[in-house]
């Protein structure tokens, strides 16, 4: 079952996600995610953190979600932290580590 929440610590968003982020997933999280406040009035210089800690399997629509939220956030301002490594391969051989900072 998957799990996440919001918090903010100062100008960062951080969304932390904990189970699988499978294509049924991803598509209530896209949908809280356009409708949370703090990822609607997203501020300049905000910078948003999708924490992958407690997670064991994306989708290609959760590399969407990331897209989509790293083109909103502008240059610089989005990144990925704490994948497994085998979650880290997969935005690798997508060739997403070079449009976003993944740890």
């Amino acid at each position: 079952m998957l799990t996440f929440q919001f918090t903010a610590e100062g100008p960062t968003v951080i969304l932390i996600f904990n189970g699988r982020l499978d294509s049924v997933a991803v598509i209530k999280i896209n949908e809280i995610i356009e409708n949370e406040p703090l990822m609607k009035n997203h501020a300049a210089g905000q910078h948003i953190v999708f924490d992958l800690h407690g997670v064991d399997y994306i989708s290609s629509a959760f590399i969407r979600v990331c897209i989509s939220t790293a083109r909103k956030a502008g240059n610089g301002n989005f990144s990925i932290a704490n994948c497994q490594p085998f979650v880290k391969k997969i935005f690798k051989i997508s060739g997403l580590d070079e449009l976003f900072h993944i740890n």
